[in-house]
């Protein structure tokens, strides 16, 4: 049985806004996630001699390396973006749930 204040908050518009926002950036940003991972795991999977060059003659990296170092940036920067809307979009909605409930 819910509370009183969590049927305020549940019924809240700004609330159901919030979860709806939420959510469809969350999969939107997985969905771009696993685009580019798969592209990636393809691209080892059907050309793996292109990922085995290396980037200069006599250098250990390949772009293989590369690939698979920028892959893991792509995540971090993916997590800093879904940071930054999260501390500024969101939690300004947050916020005003949270003075309307009160």
């Amino acid at each position: 049985m819910k509370s009183d204040f969590a049927e305020r908050i549940a019924n809240n518009p700004d609330f159901k806004e919030l979860v709806r926002r939420r959510t469809g950036y969350g999969w939107m940003m997985a969905a771009v996630m696993i685009v580019v991972y798969f592209a990636f795991i393809l691209a080892i999977a059907y050309f793996p001699s292109v990922l085995a060059i290396k980037i200069t003659a006599g250098s250990p990296i390949s772009w293989g390396i590369l690939l698979g170092f920028l892959l893991l940036l792509f995540a971090f920067i993916l997590t800093g973006l879904y940071v930054h809307k999260a501390n500024t979009q969101f939690d300004e909605l947050t916020d005003k749930i949270k003075e309307s409930a009160l």
